[in-house]
C-alpha cells in the first residue's frame, strides 16, 4: 500500500489500481492487447496529449534488465546536462516512483542521481482528470482503460508538461501491443529475452521475440542486448523488413568488470568501456549495480546513447562516466546492509534467479544463504523454485501484500 503526506493521495491511488476492476471479466492480458494502444491513445489525447514526449522518446523492452537499462539510459542523458523523463514499473514503496524527472543541474550533483518523482499532488490532480474523463468515456467500442494505461497517460503528459528534452519508456508487457508503444521512438531498445508470460506473448522464444521487436520502428533506431542466436534471429528479421538498423550493444560497446566493491564507502563494480569519441582510450568508472547482467545492460544504454547522438544530442565520455557512475535503482541487488549481510532483488524468472544465484556466490563466497521470498500467481513458479534450489541454503516463502500473490502454501 501506499504512503503518503497529501490528503487525498491514497484515495488518488486507490482508484487508478481500481480500474482493473471495472467490467473485471474484461480486463485481461487479450484485452489490453486487442484495443489497449488505442484506449491509451484516446485517453492520452484527453488529458491533454503529448506530441513531443510520443516522439522524442526511447522504448525499452525486454525479459529481463529493461528497467535497470531505463535507469541508466535516463541517467546517462542527465548527466549530459538533458531534462529526461524515465517511465518504469513496477513500484517499490509507493505508486509516484514509477514516473522520474531527471533535471541538467542533477550532472553536477553528487552521487547518486536521483530523480524528482511525480509530485503526490500531481498525480491526484491526474487521478481526478482521469475520473472526469472515464465518467464521460466516449469511446465505448474501445472499453475502459485499465490500471497501466493510466499510468502510461499520466507519464507521457506529465513529461510533456515538464518539457522533457527525451522521455525513456519501460515497455510493460510484451511490446508489439503494449500501451506504452503508442509512441514513434527515436530508438528502441530490445534488453534480454527468455521465456516469460507465456499464457500471453507465446510458448516459443521466437514468439515472445516477434513481440517484444514490436517497438522497432521503420524511422527508428534499434538496439539489442546480448541474446540467444533464435532470438536474435527474429529480432534481425523485423528490422530488415522495416528498414531499420540494427546494433547488437556489446558487439561495438562491450562492458567488462575488473573488480567490485562492497564496503560502507561505495558498493558496485569497477567496469571498463568504449569512449564515445574514436581517440580516447576506454573509460573507467564505479557502476553502482552489482552482477554480471548489469554489464549487458549498461552496453545496451550506451548504444541507445550513441544512437541518441545521431539524432542530435550531444554526450560526451566525461558525460558517459558520469551517468553510469550516477545511476541510482534500489531494490536490484541492493545490498541494504553489510552487517548482516541484507541483498534485496526482484529476481521473477527462472533465468533472473539464476542470476541472481550466480551473483550471490561470485560477491559473498561459500557463505550461507537463506532466501526469503514472495512471488505472483502468474510467475513460472516451478522454474523460480528449481533455480532456487541451486544455490539457497535455506528458503522462507512469504505472501506479498497484492492481488495476484501466490499464498505460501501452494509454492
Amino acid at each position: 500500500m501506499d504512503t503518503s503526506s497529501h490528503p487525498q493521495f491514497q484515495l488518488a491511488a486507490d482508484y487508478i489500481h481500481s480500474l482493473d476492476y471495472v467490467n473485471q471479466p474484461q480486463h485481461t492480458y487479450q484485452y489490453a492487447f486487442d484495443t489497449g494502444i488505442l484506449r491509451t491513445r484516446h485517453l492520452l489525447a484527453r488529458l491533454g496529449g503529448a506530441p513531443t514526449a510520443t516522439t522524442r522518446c526511447v522504448l525499452v523492452a525486454g525479459s529481463k534488465g529493461k528497467g535497470s537499462t531505463t535507469i541508466m539510459i535516463a541517467s546517462l542523458m542527465a548527466a549530459a546536462g538533458y531534462r529526461v523523463g524515465a517511465f518504469t514499473g513496477p513500484h517499490l514503496h509507493r505508486v509516484t516512483e514509477r514516473f522520474a524527472l531527471y533535471s541538467p543541474a542533477q550532472s553536477l550533483a553528487p552521487r547518486p542521481l536521483k530523480p524528482q518523482w511525480m509530485p503526490e499532488a500531481q498525480f491526484v490532480a491526474y487521478a481526478e482528470q482521469i475520473r472526469a474523463i472515464i465518467a464521460a468515456w466516449d469511446r465505448p467500442d474501445l472499453g475502459f482503460p485499465t490500471r497501466f494505461e493510466a499510468f502510461t497517460a499520466m507519464a507521457y503528459h506529465w513529461f510533456e508538461q515538464q518539457a522533457t528534452d527525451l522521455a525513456v519508456m519501460e515497455i510493460g508487457l510484451g511490446g508489439r501491443r503494449d500501451a506504452v508503444n503508442l509512441a514513434e521512438p527515436l530508438v528502441s531498445v530490445i534488453t534480454n529475452i527468455s521465456l516469460e508470460h507465456t499464457q500471453m506473448l507465446g510458448n516459443t522464444l521466437a514468439e515472445i521475440a516477434q513481440e517484444k521487436s514490436g517497438i522497432l520502428r521503420a524511422n527508428g533506431y534499434g538496439v539489442s542486448a546480448v541474446q540467444q542466436a533464435v532470438v536474435a534471429n527474429v529480432i534481425r528479421a523485423t528490422a530488415e523488413r522495416l528498414g531499420s538498423p540494427i546494433e547488437f550493444a556489446e558487439q561495438r560497446w562491450p562492458v567488462t568488470s575488473s573488480r567490485h566493491q562492497i564496503d560502507p564507502h561505495a558498493i558496485g563494480q569497477w567496469v571498463t568501456f568504449p569512449a564515445f569519441t574514436a581517440g580516447p582510450p576506454p573509460l573507467h568508472t564505479l557502476l553502482p549495480l552489482l552482477g554480471e547482467h548489469q554489464l549487458q545492460n549498461a552496453s545496451a544504454a550506451l548504444a541507445a546513447v550513441n544512437a541518441l547522438r545521431q539524432h542530435g544530442f550531444v554526450v560526451d565520455d566525461a558525460a558517459a562516466q558520469r551517468g553510469l557512475a550516477g545511476v541510482y535503482w534500489p531494490g536490484r541487488f541492493e545490498v541494504a546492509s553489510l552487517n548482516p549481510t541484507i541483498v534485496i532483488d526482484g529476481a521473477h524468472t527462472p533465468y533472473s534467479m539464476q542470476q541472481l544465484g550466480a551473483a550471490l556466490r561470485q560477491y559473498f563466497g561459500a557463505r550461507r544463504i537463506r532466501l526469503v521470498l514472495g512471488i505472483l500467481r502468474d510467475k513460472d513458479m516451478d522454474g523460480i523454485l528449481r533455480a532456487m534450489h541451486d544455490f539457497a541454503n535455506t528458503i522462507t516463502f512469504v505472501q506479498p501484500g497484492y492481488r495476484r500473490a501466490a499464498p505460501s502454501p501452494q509454492m
